[in-house]
């Protein structure tokens, strides 16, 4: 046999085999398209979990997840070609994290058969900052989640001293002072883990149930107000300790009067200062 007819022969070969499995990605792609299109991924049925401050049906509708539409035409529409392969919507986290200002992480899923499952975790309010004529609602890590009315959340501390030059709601707050956020949660975090310490001690009063308002304006002189009646200077905030907690709230809870007003000075050293008013 000539060499031209071995080539020949083996490039004819090798087209059928190409032939035979584009055949195949075909028609697997068929079949593919039949079943994403068939009524197994309908959906007939979702479910939310996680929710705490919007019900089931606002994030449903926060979501543009559609009873009876089929899932996989409908990331089509939306392309959303990374859903295609994941089943999840992504779309649909991205309207959900833009229209529920407490969702700090959303996954919308779509389970075999027909069933759509949305996990939401949502963030906490930790802190009410004052800015122009409202209040913002704002996490520990400074995202707004709520705005209003001050009267709403008078359990939360207030927060004084960041400078907020603008905000919108879901979004990183915009403060020119935006360490004192940090300054804020090393507050409480040092106060906590003193108070879990000395849970089995004799004085089980909570110090952070007390704290109603934190001024952060000089972060080496770091202002928190007590009841309402007691201003506490705890120095710079980066270097506040358990023995400073411990020694407030020895002060605070034992030798300070419960009526009594005034200001306590903890920069002074082992010799705190108490200023009545």
């Amino acid at each position: 046999m000539k060499r031209e007819e071995i080539y020949t022969k083996k490039k004819k070969q090798k087209n059928r085999r190409i032939i035979k499995r584009l055949f195949i990605i075909i028609l697997l792609a068929a079949l593919l398209v039949g079943v994403a299109l068939s009524p197994l991924f309908y959906i007939n049925s979702i479910e939310v979990y996680g929710n705490k401050h919007y019900n089931s049906i606002e994030i449903i509708n926060a979501s543009n997840v559609v009873y009876g539409a089929n899932w996989f035409r409908e990331l089509v529409k939306t392309s959303d070609i990374k859903g295609l392969f994941t089943f999840r919507s992504t779309k649909s986290e991205e309207s959900i994290l833009d229209r529920c200002s407490y969702v700090k992480d959303v996954a919308v899923r779509m389970f075999y058969p027909g069933r759509v499952k949305i996990t939401i975790t949502e963030r906490e309010p930790a802190a009410v900052v004052p800015y122009i004529n409202t209040s913002l609602v704002i996490d520990n890590e400074g995202f707004v989640v709520d705005a209003g009315d001050e009267k709403h959340w008078e359990n939360l501390p207030i927060i004084e001293g960041l400078d907020v030059n603008g905000y919108s709601l879901g979004k990183m707050i915009s403060a020119d002072n935006i360490k004192g956020i940090d300054a804020f949660n090393k507050i409480f975090d040092v106060i906590n883990f003193t108070q879990r310490k000395s849970s089995g001690e004799s004085f089980t009063n909570k110090l952070d149930e007390y704290i109603c308002e934190v001024d952060v304006s000089d972060l080496d002189n770091v202002l928190i107000l007590l009841d309402w009646r007691v201003k506490v200077n705890l120095g710079a905030y980066n270097q506040l300790d358990e023995y400073k907690i411990m020694l407030l709230k020895e002060i605070f809870f034992n030798n300070i009067d419960e009526n009594e007003k005034g200001y306590l000075d903890l920069t002074t050293g082992e010799n705190p200062t108490f200023i009545p008013e």
